[in-house]
């Protein structure tokens, strides 16, 4: 169930109105008419690639501070059968190139909005996230000084005949780690591999200091196989969750892996997302701390294994690791 403020997205008519331009009046009947000023043409801001791209995996982020237009009237103006109305608005979200030339100017497959509150006040932020032939595209926006901004697009190129990736599977929202009181936006991105394998990358953005930061970056699951199908192929899941101790500033990442056998990647039964997280037995822990100057969860030390306290009293728990929930605190 989604936790985002739903809204109703009013069909707003454009209505375009068009003025006499008359000539300017001269004293001598022999001076010409002058002719009206050019009209001025936005140039669109230069987006620059975020440096943290070489660890999204296969998304792509670009931050940048461009005013757009309302989010609603973009979800508009996005569905809008006039191809310059719809060129403007997705050129205004930041979707790639391809899509903005005449011969293809796109057509969204779904226009998604949602409101959340994703910086360090109760506004409501808006991201709204299109499907079109190739890319899932989604727009950060801000509000400030009655007026809207992108601060950011985050792209992710996947076909749209590929059922298993959809807006909902491609970006969700949890409370946030330090803040339960605000959200992060969380971005999932697949590479698949030759032998049933695959990696997804999990990425984590909130907006602070009025910029759209990329808070933490991880794969979140991986699956690798032998090519020669000698042996049983590794899988890891990763996940997020308060440090106990310090559940402010500092975040666990456990690491949880275990083998399957590489046959099953065939096995319609093992593509759950429990069949794989049921052959886990090793886990581990790493500490990561916010950063307040690089608005970037940095690493503390290096991965531990996850043992309770009391294993290391009993010889015959010693080498057991212990089972952790997700979601749920270590002690």
């Amino acid at each position: 169930m989604y936790f985002f403020r739903s809204f109703t997205v009013l069909f707003i008519p454009l209505v375009c109105v068009i003025g006499t331009v008359g000539a300017q009046r001269h004293d001598a009947g022999s001076s010409p008419p002058t002719a009206p000023p050019p009209k001025q043409v936005a140039v669109p801001p230069i987006i620059v690639p975020d440096p943290l791209n070489s660890g999204l995996g296969a998304l792509q982020f670009f931050t940048t501070d461009a005013t757009v237009s309302a989010p609603e009237l973009l979800a508009v103006q996005l569905q809008s059968s006039n191809d310059r109305v719809r060129t403007a608005a997705l050129s205004a979200i930041g979707a790639p190139g391809r899509y903005l030339t005449p011969q293809h100017i796109a057509f969204p497959h779904s226009v998604r909005l949602d409101f959340l509150t994703l910086g360090d006040t109760y506004e409501l932020d808006a991201i709204l996230t299109v499907e079109l032939d190739q890319h899932i595209v989604s727009a950060i926006l801000a509000p400030e000084d009655q007026e809207w901004h992108r601060l950011a697009t985050a792209s992710y190129s996947t076909p749209f005949s590929d059922p298993a990736t959809t807006p909902a599977t491609f970006l969700r929202a949890n409370r946030s780690l330090r803040a339960p009181q605000f959200y992060t936006a969380v971005f999932h991105t697949t590479t698949p591999g030759p032998e049933g394998d695959f990696s997804e990358m999990e990425v984590h953005l909130r907006i602070l200091n009025k910029r759209a930061a990329i808070t933490m970056s991880f794969v979140s699951a991986q699956r690798t196989c032998d090519p020669t199908h000698q042996k049983p192929c590794d899988f890891t899941e990763q996940w997020l969750q308060p440090e106990p101790t310090d559940p402010k500033d500092e975040v666990m990442l456990v690491s949880a892996t275990g083998h399957v056998r590489s046959g099953d990647s065939g096995d319609p039964i093992a593509h759950a997302e429990s069949y794989d997280a049921a052959h886990v037995r090793t886990f581990t822990c790493q500490p990561f701390l916010f950063s307040d100057v690089t608005l970037h969860f940095d690493a503390v030390s290096d991965a531990v294994p996850c043992f309770a306290s009391h294993d290391s009293q009993h010889e015959t728990q010693r080498d057991q690791p212990r089972d952790i929930p997700r979601d749920q605190p270590l002690h």
